[in-house]
């Protein structure tokens, strides 16, 4: 009964369970720097178990603080542990755990440690996991220290061989939240996984012969009849070339690339490179008669046995003058310049 004008009605307003850290979401991080220099390891379907050596627990093996909205406050009881990534889903499982796509080269699985009586690790995602804990242990609701989401472990998987050097920018793969009551998912992360780094592996391919020297020897300007073609009886040259390759893994691909050096593309034929001659440029095809353009084309390498630290390659190239105007080429030498560039992908 109210015996004034104004009447204050309290209510008591229930707790929501959700815990926080005092100090701000906890971040771990995992740094994760590769050399391989041995193809055999570095292959798609490899795992790196405990990849983070430890990393993601804190070096002396203490928990940080934690405050929760408890319910039956001044001591916390049982607390609820759930565990996610943001990265996508996907890829064969890793040891059994569901993986995590990181970048086109990595997937990743992680497990948490669950504190309290339990002490358990629980490869993510999991929600509502217990730690078994009580009000015996005396922990404040508004201060305590709390274990879980301190350590865990995290496992890559390969999804394909790594190619020269892959940086792996800082990264969150891993978020942890907790809660003091069962099926209530607190909205603020406890702690935090990162992971950043970078994988090197040298690899590297020569060529042979080098340099490359084709001569087409002595051909009557007057069998130049036809712009795009090739002389009248011109017989393609056919040049064999030879990689000598190092760290090439399965799965890796091996291709060459023609770039034009001083005299360029012919503007008239972009798939031909001009010469010092206006009448004439020089056409590439590979081995199956299909032209490889001066600008964009690759020239197909067929590798014999990878995994092992040296490996060859094989392919080859011909290459022919064609007109370019019609006109009958002024009598004289003509050259053409171009490199040849190993792309490995």
């Amino acid at each position: 009964m109210c015996v004034s004008s104004l009447c204050w009605l309290q209510q008591a307003q229930a707790a929501t369970g959700f815990c926080r850290a005092l100090d701000g979401t906890k971040e771990y991080n995992f740094n994760f720097q590769q050399v391989f220099s041995d193809p055999a390891i570095n292959i798609a379907g490899r795992i790196i178990a405990n990849a983070d050596n430890g990393s993601w627990s804190q070096s002396n093996s203490t928990s940080f603080p934690v405050a929760c909205d408890c319910q039956n406050p001044p001591y916390v009881g049982p607390s609820f542990i759930s565990a996610s990534s943001p990265l996508p889903q996907g890829g064969p499982l890793i040891n059994n755990m569901k993986a995590h796509i990181l970048n086109d080269y990595l997937s990743v699985a992680a497990e948490v440690v669950i504190g309290g009586f339990r002490g358990d690790y629980v490869s993510i995602p999991f929600e509502n996991e217990s730690n078994n804990s009580n009000t015996s242990t005396g922990q404040l609701c508004t201060r305590w220290n709390y274990l879980s989401g301190s350590k865990g472990r995290i496992h890559l998987y390969f999804r394909r061989p790594f190619v020269g050097t892959v940086n792996i920018p800082k990264t969150a793969i891993v978020d942890v939240s907790a809660s003091t009551i069962s099926g209530v998912k607190s909205p603020t992360n406890i702690s935090r996984v990162y992971m950043e780094g970078s994988v090197t592996v040298p690899q590297n391919c020569e060529i042979n012969p080098s340099p490359i020297v084709v001569d087409f020897g002595e051909i009557a300007a007057s069998n130049f009849k036809t712009a795009g073609a090739k002389p009248t009886g011109f017989s393609v040259r056919n040049q064999p070339l030879t990689l000598a390759c190092r760290n090439i893994s399965d799965g890796v691909k091996v291709s060459l690339t023609i770039q034009p050096s001083a005299t360029g593309v012919d503007p008239r034929f972009p798939d031909a490179l001009k010469t010092t001659n206006d009448d004439i440029a020089v056409r590439i095809e590979d081995r199956n008669g299909a032209i490889i353009s001066p600008i964009s084309g690759h020239i197909p390498v067929s590798m014999g046995p990878l995994n092992g630290v040296n490996s060859t390659g094989l392919t080859e190239m011909n290459l022919y003058p064609i007109n370019t105007t019609n006109n009958t080429p002024a009598v004289g030498v003509f050259t053409a310049e171009a490199t040849v560039k190993v792309e490995i992908e």
